[in-house]
């Protein structure tokens, strides 16, 4: 998530609110933040203000605001963007109108320890069902066609996960809802149907499977026994009709497997509705075992053909998230997918001078130089259509 710097004054707690950039009434202020040249005794009401004017008069402005905010910083917020306003000055948009690939952290607890997670286990602010609850009340349902549901691992907040997507189902009744779980509780088939009695219009099932045999999944997870709860949960909710996406990111320790692990999901999840062959971003977990789990994606190209071309042979919907066309055979180029969330999505200076970049999907900033050493500028030219 984006965030930026400013100096705060009359804040006390986190706030939470809707960007506007218009002046509005008075009965149209609750829950928004104020973006303003100037600061004045005229913003009551408003949730806060961020300015860029440098001094204020703290005896005359009582509203919480962060001021000395750069133009560069102010550049990036837009209407209907959703931040959080911090008592040390910090502005942070947990919601880019514009992007395809918010998300709500449901938790930052898990109950895996995935050898390559690159989200850290973290304690979860106080309040945090309600605080992702007035998100979703601010979230404009005529912009959002997806919404994901994310952690650590959201099923650890057992009712208060059903809460959220109750919540979603009320408030966004049109928004496709993305849960991306390990799936290991839904073994427990009473729990399971809870969520699918929900009755979300539109709720998918986003779960990692890293190996096509226990011992090379448990390792990577970290938990022994998780692959068969896995299996089971999805099984368990393919007894109910719902939806599975099927994920795997792939690193040095189950690479090889690839092409056994596409037999593995014709033959046992047929149902799939879509499978996801992932590249790795290395920060927080990845980036501590990199000398355990690092290999150069052109090393496993070969293995991913022959993955993907298994799976669209026997008609089950198979994507590549988070690799560069590059690297990729061009028989693969339409598999890949613009995966990486827009906030950490970059191109490196080479790419400046690709005919494809527009096509690309590029690398993750958070990678910090954890790239293909294989990177090169494509022309068209060059190209075999």
């Amino acid at each position: 998530m984006l965030s930026f710097q400013g100096k705060p004054a009359n804040i006390t707690n986190t706030i939470l609110g809707k960007i506007t950039f218009q002046k509005r009434n008075l009965l149209a202020r609750h829950n928004r933040i104020l973006v303003s040249e100037t600061l004045g005794e005229k913003y009551w009401l408003y949730d806060g203000v961020i300015s860029p004017q440098e001094t204020i008069n703290l005896d005359f402005i009582k509203v919480p605001c962060i001021y000395g905010v750069t133009p560069d910083n102010l550049s990036i917020v837009k209407e209907g963007d959703i931040v959080v306003l911090e008592p040390d000055g910090n502005v942070t948009i947990i919601w880019d109108v514009n992007s395809p690939h918010n998300a709500l952290l449901a938790t930052g607890d898990c109950n895996c320890s995935c050898i390559m997670c690159p989200q850290p286990r973290k304690k979860d602010r106080e309040g945090l069902l309600d605080f992702n609850l007035k998100i979703i009340d601010l979230i404009d349902p005529e912009r959002t066609n997806t919404l994901g549901i994310t952690g650590g691992e959201p099923t650890l907040l057992g009712d208060g996960l059903i809460k959220l997507i109750e919540a979603c189902k009320k408030r966004l009744p049109k928004t496709s809802l993305l849960l991306l779980t390990n799936g290991r509780r839904f073994s427990d088939i009473d729990y399971m149907r809870k969520i699918v009695y929900i009755g979300h219009p539109d709720l998918t099932f986003c779960i990692p499977l890293y190996a096509d045999t226990d011992k090379e999944h448990d390792k990577i997870v970290g938990v022994k026994g998780s692959f068969y709860e896995t299996v089971k949960g999805i099984d368990n909710l393919a007894l109910f009709r719902q939806k599975v996406e099927i994920r795997n990111v792939i690193i040095a320790l189950n690479y090889r497997r690839l092409p056994q692990f596409a037999d593995f999901i014709y033959r046992n999840f047929p149902f799939a509705l879509h499978v996801a062959l992932m590249g790795m971003e290395t920060i927080e977990e990845a980036k501590r075992n990199l000398n355990k789990i690092w290999i150069d994606p052109i090393e496993y190209v070969k293995e991913l053909q022959q993955a993907v071309r298994y799976l669209n042979r026997r008609a089950i919907n198979v994507s590549i998230y988070n690799l560069p066309l590059c690297i990729l055979p061009q028989e693969l180029w339409g598999y890949s997918r613009k995966s990486i969330s827009l906030w950490k999505n970059i191109y490196l200076t080479m790419c400046e001078s690709c005919d494809f970049r527009n096509e690309c999907g590029g690398f993750f900033g958070t990678s910090e130089g954890w790239h293909n050493k294989h990177i090169h500028p494509l022309k068209k030219l060059d190209i075999i259509t």
